[in-house]
């Protein structure tokens, strides 16, 4: 109680102490902040105009890719015939390879080349050395994902790029392309970096190596030319982007400032009406959770004295020596062992619910036979089934799929149900219990004909502490609250899931859900 009662303390500190703080902090600051400001907003109007010309260079190359490769799958021509096209209908493309593997198969040129098998070793040498990007290209695009990823070329204002393909036959292939770098930002991105431009910001492209600018937007004097902000082209990272804004005055950015600082206070009013909502909601869930942990202590302590008080009486009359036929001794020393089983049960799952609240609860995880678990279940739980007066029906699947699992965890999970479906059955007193896979999942099942649930409480049973406080349930049996909650631990822990199928008075069936191992 004290550690949430203190983080709500620190909370409301933060919530009345640290916007008043901020906010004069920030108006002490705007003295020294218009220069900086001129500097932040070149940066933020950089990021987001260079963010929109890379994705649609971007955008341009991932329709080549999908252009090729609908083409080739499509059959109607040979693939020779469609890389020539492309390349001819691509001003800026120099050539264009596909490749098998780490295998160049075929490389096309825009214009004969003297040199084909130079640049055809080149190239090769240049595959291999990208062996493992290709192998996560190709990866990518076995998950159904095509990335564009660059090579660095030593061709001269040249750059390269690759992508995998599927081909006709749903082969997984990788094509190259080179281009002329000049030629591809002047026709292919000179027209965007134009319309975004307008009459705000002056365009430059320069080349990373020597810091040459080798296209601009338009013509501006050397005098006015003062573009500190750059960006790598994601396509060409050979070239950098840099933008400058134009004829923006103090005045504007004064007027920006005042804005801003009407948000500021907006926000900071926002902020501190969320916070009114979650200092109340959080109080409001600690009082029910201290309410809760005085139930459990009461119920826990019910359940506990219960066995201890038949363990007492059986001993000491036996202590006392006033049984003397021996079976009825037998009969005793059978009740002080059923009890003391019950109650080490009840320590055990206290002890693992708080391993589980405090987190230290650790599981080992090995490939793990359902049906197996569930067989030595029901052998153990068989005198157990029989002194309450219930059947059971235990229907394995055969050939069940491995999972990765704590066996025990596992154990403790479906102990919790069986325990609860002999605890909240009436006359019928039947329980099914059977495993299968679907959907890539592999089930148990442990269905009974007892009281049943509500819908409306079918959510709130896997909280912990919570029990129903209404209708038989409520009367039915005690309980600590602790259950289920484990339950829900252990199959979250297991990646898995629990699923509750539940009517009033037609009985309750859990479902635990593990995920298949891989293969």
């Amino acid at each position: 109680m004290k550690k949430p009662i203190l983080n709500i303390g620190i909370l409301l500190l933060l919530v009345i102490i640290l916007p008043p703080i901020f906010f004069t902090t920030y108006e002490i600051g705007n003295l020294y902040r218009n220069e900086q400001m001129i500097d932040s907003i070149y940066v933020r109007q950089l990021e987001s105009v260079i963010f929109s010309i890379n994705q649609y260079s971007d955008d341009i190359v991932s329709s080549w890719a999908n252009k090729l490769e609908q083409d080739i799958q499509n059959r109607k021509q040979k693939t020779e015939e469609i890389a020539r096209a492309f390349i001819n209908r691509n001003k800026s493309v120099e050539m264009l390879f596909i490749a098998d593997s780490l295998t160049i198969n075929q490389l096309y040129f825009k214009n004969q080349q003297d040199k084909q098998d130079t640049l055809r070793a080149s190239l090769q040498e240049i595959i291999r050395e990208n062996e493992n990007q290709i192998a996560r290209l190709q990866q990518y695009m076995d998950g159904g994902y095509r990335k564009i990823q660059p090579i660095d070329i030593d061709l001269p204002n040249s750059s390269l790029f690759i992508f995998a393909f599927k081909d006709s036959d749903q082969n997984t292939k990788v094509c190259g392309i080179v281009l002329k770098s000049l030629g591809f930002i002047k026709e292919n991105l000179g027209p965007k970096i134009q319309s975004v431009a307008r009459d705000e910001f002056y365009f430059s492209v320069f080349d990373s190596e020597t810091g040459n600018e080798v296209y601009s937007n338009e013509v501006y004097e050397t005098v006015d030319k003062n573009i500190k902000h750059k960006k790598i082209l994601w396509i060409m990272p050979d070239y950098k982007l840099g933008i400058q804004l134009k004829g923006e005055t103090i005045e504007d950015l004064v007027q920006k400032r005042t804005r801003f600082n009407i948000w500021i206070i907006l926000i900071i009013d926002l902020i501190l009406i969320i916070a009114a909502f979650f200092i109340y909601r959080s109080l409001k869930q600690e009082m029910k959770l201290a309410q809760l942990k005085s139930e459990f202590i009461s119920n826990v302590s019910h359940e506990i004295r219960t066995p201890l008080a038949i363990i007492n009486m059986y001993s000491e009359t036996l202590s006392m020596n006033r049984i003397k036929d021996e079976s009825k001794k037998k009969e005793y020393y059978s009740i002080i062992n059923t009890e003391a089983n019950r109650l080490s049960g009840m320590v055990n799952k206290i002890l693992n619910f708080s391993k589980i609240d405090s987190g230290k609860r650790t599981y080992k995880f090995i490939e793990t036979d359902i049906n197996e678990i569930v067989t030595q279940i029901v052998e153990t739980y068989e005198h157990h089934f029989k002194r309450n007066g219930f059947t059971y029906n235990f229907s394995p699947k055969e050939n069940l799929p491995k999972v990765m699992a704590d066996g025990e965890a596992i154990t403790d999970a479906i102990i919790n149900l069986i325990d609860n479906a002999i605890k909240y059955s009436k006359d019928d007193k039947q329980i099914d219990i059977s495993t299968g896979s679907i959907n890539k999942n592999v089930f148990v099942e442990v269905k009974d004909y007892g009281l049943g649930i509500d819908e409306k409480y079918q959510k709130m049973i896997f909280d912990k502490f919570y029990r129903i406080t209404d209708g038989d349930l409520a009367h039915k049996a005690k309980g600590s609250g602790i259950g289920l909650s484990i339950v829900k631990h252990i199959m979250e822990a297991h990646k898995g899931s629990v699923k509750l199928i539940s009517k009033v008075g037609k009985g309750s069936t859990f479902v635990l859900n593990f995920p298949i191992i891989k293969t």
